[in-house]
């Protein structure tokens, strides 16, 4: 139930399934925890190690034999948390050291259903105070579906750091109720089967294949060319 978002903090296969096993029972030896796991008691001391190093367990004394129980699911937030704020430091310089070795144009291709996460985690680390992204042809229903989660996180960063969109959609189609989002419509004809999102330097864009392809540009040129395609567009377009 718990297991793929446990997975994505970081947490391996045998961690996830020893911290529920502790969550769930209390207080439990380490043979205890082979039993209820089934894994080797090997696997089962060096996963304990790891998670006490990531202070998400806890060891007690009982008839001076080591027992373990999980930390309260609360602070696992706080962790990564504190994480986040450490990786917060460091990143003007690390993205220093990424551009001063990247100018010009970048092009990267990405393939697969989850294509659309690799633009949301993008626009989730990157965006900045007041940004203004632009997007051609979404298909907010096929978006919805596909990352749910991420999408719900997107909505409050955009919010918390003012951030617009301006939506060309085509006629009919869904729209999210977000104050921060403007659409328009065009008829379909002119949209095709692309979705092309613009923000920054980057253009982003996807095709409606089976499976997904999406194209990743890291140019302020060709961002500049879109940008005039959407003007373009955006005058034509009806509310």
């Amino acid at each position: 139930m718990y297991e793929q978002e446990l997975n994505e903090i970081g947490l391996s296969n045998n961690e996830i399934k020893i911290y529920l096993a502790l969550l769930k029972s209390g207080l439990l030896n380490p043979t205890q925890l082979a039993e209820k796991t089934g894994l080797h008691r090997s696997y089962v001391y060096d996963t304990l190690e790891r998670l006490l190093e990531k202070g998400i367990i806890n060891t007690l004394l009982v008839n001076n034999k080591k027992n373990y129980q999980a930390v309260d699911p609360k602070i696992l937030r706080e962790i990564f948390e504190l994480k986040i704020k450490q990786l917060d430091r460091i990143i003007p310089e690390l993205s220093s050291l990424f551009e001063s070795k990247n100018e010009g144009t970048k092009i990267e291709l990405h393939k697969g259903k989850n294509v659309y996460l690799t633009l949301i985690k993008d626009l989730t680390a990157n965006l900045r105070k007041n940004d203004v992204v632009f997007i051609i042809g979404a298909n907010e229903e096929v978006l919805e579906t596909i990352e749910p989660i991420y999408l719900k996180q997107y909505f409050s960063i955009i919010k918390e750091k003012n951030v617009k969109e301006r939506v060309i959609i085509a006629d009919g189609s869904k729209r999210f109720k977000e104050r921060n989002i403007e659409y328009k419509n065009l008829n379909r004809n002119y949209l095709g089967d692309t979705t092309i999102v613009i923000y920054q330097k980057k253009v982003f864009l996807f095709t409606w294949d089976d499976p997904y392809y999406l194209i990743l540009i890291n140019s302020r040129k060709i961002v500049e060319s879109y940008k005039k395609q959407f003007n373009l567009l955006w005058k034509i377009a009806k509310k």
